[in-house]
C-alpha cells in the first residue's frame, strides 16, 4: 500500500511530463486505477478487521459469562479487552442493549454462579419475547440453582405460550412439580406428566388433587405414587371410589408404603411412627365399607397400624386374632376393641402379654404380672424392657429369692438396690451382681462397696472396677482401702489403675511407686504425670518422651494447648530431634531458648512448625529461605 501511495505522488509530479506524451497520459491513469483500487481494497480490509474486532470482543465475552471465576479455559487478553473473567462482573459491564441479547443470556445460564438479574428474570429487565422463549426457559429450568430458587414455588411462572409444549411441562414438574397447581387443564389427565411429577424426590402436598379422575382411576400410576419416598397414607382418601374398594390394590399400596418407608433406616422408622399419632393416616378410614368388612385387609393393617382397628367394622373389632394383632402392635389401640375391656382377655395369653410389656402403663403392666408373674422369665422380662416397672410389683417369692435378685439386678441396679432390705444389700451375690450391671450408678457402687466390702475379694471383680473409666479416682481410692487385697502391692492390680487414673500411683506401695512398668503407665495415661518418670529413664529413652509427647492430645478430654505440658519435659530433652519433632508435630511453638541453632537448617523441622503457624518460617536459616523450592514448598 505505501508503496502505490509512492506511485501516486510520482504520477502526480509528472503530470507536467505527460502533456508532451501522450503514451504516459495512458500510464498515468492505469496508475491511479490501480491506486483507487487499492484505496477501495484498504477500505474492505479495514472494515473487516473492525468486524473481526468486535466478533473476538464478543466471543470473549460469551467464554467469561460460561466460565466460573478464574477459569484457565480463558487465555490472557489484555490486550484486547479487559474484562473481569468472573460471571457478575462480566454481566454488570455488559450494555442495556447486549443484556437483552439472546446469545450473552444463554451463555450466562451455563455459569454455576448466575447474576441477580437471571435468577429474577424481572419484566422490568427483560422483556416478554426473552421471558417466553424456550430456549431461554429451558436453560433457566436447567440450571443448578433453578430447584433452590423456587423451592417454594415463589416466582416461578411458565409462560401461556410455553404452557402447551408438552416437551417443556415435562422438564418443568420434574425439576418443580409444584407447578401442577397452575398447569392448564388438559395436562391433568396426562399420565407422561404425572410420572415425571413422580420423578422428583419432592413431592406436592395433596398431589392426587391436581390431576383428574382417569389419573386417580389408575391404578399403576397410584400404586407407582405409594412407592415414593415423600408419599404419604392419607393420600388415598384422594383416590377413586373404584380403586379404594378394591382388595388387591389396597392391600399392595399398604405393603408398598411401608416396604419404602423400612428401607430408609432412621427416616423411615421416625416416619412410621409418626403415621400411629396422626389420625389422617390410618389408611383403613379410606377403604369401603366393603373392604373394612374383609378379615384380610383389615388384618393388614392393624398388623402395621394397630390404630386401625378405629376404622374396622363391628364385627371385626369383636374378633379375637384382628384385636391382638391390632394390640400387639400398639396396645393403645385396645381401646377401640368391641365390647370394651374384651382386651383384658387378651392378658391371659402368654405370648401377646410379653409382646406388649415394653409399651403398657404401670396399671397394664401391674395386670399381666397378676396373671403371669408366677414365670420367672416373664418377671425378668418385665425389669428388662418396661422403663416404669417398679420392684414392688414383683411377687413376694421372688423379692425374697437371693438366686432371682441377683439375675435382676443386671438390668435393675438402682431401683432395685433402693428396695431392697439390708440383709439383702449384705448378700455377697446380690451386690457382685449389682455392681456387674451395664447400667450401674458410680453412687450405687459407693453404696454397695460400704454395705458389702466383702465383695472385693473377689480379684477378677476388683480388676474390672479399677479398670472403668467411668468413675471417678475418688472411688478408685475406696476400692482401694475396703478390699481386703493388699491392692498397694499387687502390681497387676496397680498397673490397671493408674493405665485409667494416673493419680493411683500416690497410693502405691514404696517399692511399686518406683517400678518402671507403672511409671510408664501413669505417664502415657497422663501426659502431665510425666515429673513422676526418672530423669535418667527419660535421658535414656527420648523415644518414650516423644510417645508421651504424641498422646497428649489424645488423652485430654478437652482441646488443651499443647505448650501447657512444656514445664513437663527435661529441658535437656529439647536437644533431641525425636523429642523436638514430636512436640512440632503435636502444634507445640518453636523453642528459641531451647532448640539448638542447628534445628534451623533442618528443613522438615522448619516445615512442620512452618504448617503450624506460618511465622514460624522466620525460624529458616538463610541457607534454607535461599533454596526456591524450599520457599514454594513451605
Amino acid at each position: 500500500v505505501s508503496v502505490l501511495f509512492v506511485m501516486a505522488t510520482v504520477a502526480d509530479g509528472k503530470t507536467e511530463y505527460s502533456n508532451y506524451h501522450p503514451s504516459s497520459i495512458e500510464k498515468s491513469e492505469t496508475r491511479c486505477q490501480q491506486i483507487l483500487e487499492c484505496r477501495r481494497q484498504i477500505k474492505n480490509w479495514q472494515d473487516k478487521l473492525t468486524r473481526l474486532l468486535v466478533e473476538q470482543e464478543r466471543y470473549y465475552r460469551l467464554a467469561k459469562l460460561r466460565c466460573a471465576a478464574g477459569s484457565t479455559d480463558i487465555q490472557s487478553a489484555e490486550s484486547i479487552l479487559s474484562w473481569s473473567a468472573d460471571t457478575h462482573f462480566t454481566w454488570s459491564d455488559l450494555s442495556w442493549i447486549e443484556k437483552q441479547d439472546k446469545d450473552f443470556i444463554l451463555a450466562a445460564l451455563e455459569s454455576k454462579e448466575l447474576p441477580l438479574e437471571l435468577k429474577s428474570f424481572d419484566e422490568d429487565v427483560f422483556p416478554l419475547h426473552i421471558r417466553t422463549d424456550p430456549e431461554i426457559f429451558m436453560a433457566r429450568v436447567h440450571h443448578e440453582s433453578f430447584e433452590v430458587a423456587f423451592r417454594d414455588y415463589a416466582g416461578l411462572v411458565v409462560p401461556r405460550t410455553l404452557c402447551d409444549d408438552k416437551n417443556i411441562m415435562l422438564e418443568v414438574v420434574q425439576r418443580q412439580p409444584m407447578v401442577v397447581e397452575s398447569m392448564p387443564d388438559h395436562w391433568r389427565d396426562d399420565p407422561d406428566i404425572f410420572r415425571s411429577v413422580l420423578k422428583h424426590q419432592d413431592l406436592p402436598w395433596k398431589l392426587l388433587q391436581y390431576f383428574s379422575k382417569e389419573i386417580r382411576s389408575d391404578a399403576e400410576l397410584m400404586l407407582a405414587v405409594f412407592q415414593h419416598r415423600d408419599s404419604e397414607l392419607s393420600w388415598m382418601g384422594d383416590c377413586s371410589e373404584r380403586l379404594r374398594d378394591d382388595k388387591v390394590f389396597f392391600i399392595n399400596a399398604v405393603d408398598k408404603f411401608r416396604s419404602h418407608c423400612t428401607k430408609r433406616t432412621v427416616e423411615g422408622y421416625i416416619k412410621l411412627r409418626n403415621h400411629n399419632e396422626k389420625p389422617e393416616n390410618q389408611v383403613l378410614r379410606y377403604a369401603s365399607q366393603r373392604l373394612r368388612s374383609d378379615f384380610d385387609v383389615v388384618m393388614n393393617c392393624v398388623q402395621q397400624w394397630g390404630m386401625n382397628l378405629e376404622h374396622a367394622s363391628d364385627d371385626l373389632r369383636r374378633n379375637d386374632k384382628i384385636v391382638m394383632a391390632a394390640c400387639t402392635q400398639d396396645y393403645t389401640a385396645s381401646k377401640y376393641a368391641l365390647p370394651v375391656g374384651l382386651e383384658i382377655s387378651f392378658l391371659e395369653h402368654y405370648d401377646f402379654a410379653r409382646s406388649i410389656i415394653p409399651y403398657v402403663s404401670a396399671e397394664t403392666l401391674k395386670l399381666c404380672l397378676d396373671k403371669h408373674g408366677e414365670d420367672e422369665r416373664f418377671c425378668l422380662y418385665a425389669i428388662a424392657l418396661n422403663k416404669i416397672f417398679e420392684w414392688s410389683m414383683i411377687p413376694e417369692t421372688f423379692r425374697s429369692d437371693p438366686n432371682f435378685v441377683a439375675r435382676a439386678a443386671k438390668s435393675l441396679s438402682w431401683g432395685l438396690w433402693e428396695a431392697l432390705p439390708l440383709e439383702m444389700k449384705r448378700n455377697v451375690q446380690i451386690a457382685s451382681a449389682i455392681v456387674k450391671s451395664d447400667y450401674i450408678d458410680r453412687d450405687v457402687i459407693w453404696d454397695v462397696v460400704h454395705k458389702c466390702p466383702e465383695i472385693l475379694s473377689d480379684r477378677k471383680l476388683v480388676i474390672d472396677l479399677i479398670a472403668n473409666r467411668r468413675y471417678y479416682a475418688d472411688l478408685h481410692l475406696l476400692i482401694v482401702e475396703k478390699s481386703a487385697i493388699d491392692i498397694p502391692n499387687d502390681k497387676v492390680l496397680m498397673l490397671h489403675g493408674v493405665k485409667h487414673h494416673p493419680r493411683l500411683w500416690e497410693y502405691c506401695s514404696d517399692e511399686l511407686r518406683g517400678d518402671i512398668d507403672i511409671l510408664i503407665a501413669a505417664a502415657e495415661a497422663s501426659p502431665d504425670s510425666l515429673y513422676i518418670v526418672p530423669r535418667t529413664y527419660q535421658l535414656d529413652h527420648p523415644e518414650f518422651v516423644a510417645c508421651v509427647i504424641q498422646k497428649h492430645r489424645k488423652h485430654c478430654k478437652f482441646d488443651i494447648d499443647i505448650n501447657a505440658m512444656y514445664a513437663s519435659i527435661l529441658r535437656e530433652m529439647w536437644h533431641n530431634r525425636t523429642v523436638a519433632m514430636a512436640w512440632l508435630e503435636s502444634g507445640g511453638w518453636w523453642i528459641d531458648l531451647e532448640f539448638p541453632s542447628h534445628f534451623r537448617e533442618d528443613g522438615e523441622m522448619i516445615l512442620t512448625a512452618t504448617k503450624n503457624c506460618w511465622t514460624e518460617f522466620r525460624r529458616a536459616s538463610d541457607m534454607l529461605k535461599s533454596d526456591k523450592a524450599f520457599v514454594i514448598q513451605a
